[in-house]
């Protein structure tokens, strides 16, 4: 287990706010160098604040030309250790159906989700997986949802459909990268109280929030799961966690939270 993260490079992305910001947080109070990507400046400053161990960069990950040039300011200050891979979207729009028109998926947000959530962690996981191999070996971790282990059916098909897609990825490229010292985790966690809760069509109780998964408490299964030498899937369910993958009936309390009624 890695004990010793002063001055060793993390790059963290999705790193303005929710798990993100408290993965950086939580590695720059470790003592790394950590690098927060975001799609704008302004987006990272509050993160940024939090330590003089955070340095931010502008960065797009569903765009190659943006992660080559924030990986070009990380690899001047150093190769990475480790990459804490947040970023992910969802929408607001996420059914195939629905007698309400505007929850429908539109193209618009098809393409957003897949690029961000699928080509997103591929970008990434390329950009840093070169370097890390030739300096010796390195440590990535990709949040992927259990929405892509399961069926959830509040995370929405478009949502679902790239988070299955994100774990078909990294069960097979895990072998490939591990080979080249390059150690591959994955990380899903369940429902977590993360900006992304924001673009439900409804929003959560106050009650329901309270029970999540905290950004936390993901920042912290991050940094563990970052410090093992072998590669881990790990999946952490908060208490009440209605699913769990599969369809069972769902427990009373979050029926209004899901716009979901008895009939």
């Amino acid at each position: 287990m890695e004990q010793d993260w002063n001055n060793k490079v993390v790059v963290v992305t999705g790193g303005g706010g929710g798990m993100g910001q408290a993965a950086a947080y939580r590695f720059a109070k470790a003592g790394a160098r950590t690098f927060v990507f975001g799609r704008t400046m302004d987006s990272l400053q509050e993160t940024a604040a939090l330590s003089p161990n955070i340095t931010p960069v502008a960065c797009d990950v569903a765009d190659t030309k943006s992660v080559a040039a924030a990986m070009k300011t990380v690899l001047h200050r150093g190769v990475p250790f480790a990459l804490i891979h947040t970023a992910g979207i969802n929408t607001p729009d996420r059914f195939m159906a629905h007698a309400d028109p505007t929850r429908i998926i539109s193209e618009e947000s098809w393409r957003k989700v897949m690029e961000i959530n699928v080509l997103g962690v591929a970008n990434m996981i390329q950009a840093v997986s070169k370097p890390m191999a030739e300096s010796g070996g390195g440590r990535i971790v990709v949040v992927s949802s259990t929405a892509g282990h399961g069926y959830d059916s509040y995370a929405g098909v478009p949502y679902t459909a790239s988070k299955w897609a994100v774990h078909g990825m990294l069960f097979t490229a895990r072998m490939q990268l591990n080979a080249l010292g390059v150690v591959l985790s994955e990380y899903a966690p369940g429902e977590a109280n993360t900006p992304l809760v924001q673009k439900r069509p409804v929003q959560p109780s106050l009650k329901h929030r309270e029970a999540m998964i905290s950004t936390e408490d993901c920042a912290e299964a991050l940094y563990f799961i970052a410090s093992q030498p072998h590669s881990m899937s790990v999946i952490q369910l908060p208490v009440y966690q209605p699913f769990g993958g599969m369809p069972p009936q769902i427990t009373l309390p979050w029926l209004d939270a899901f716009d979901i009624t008895q009939k």
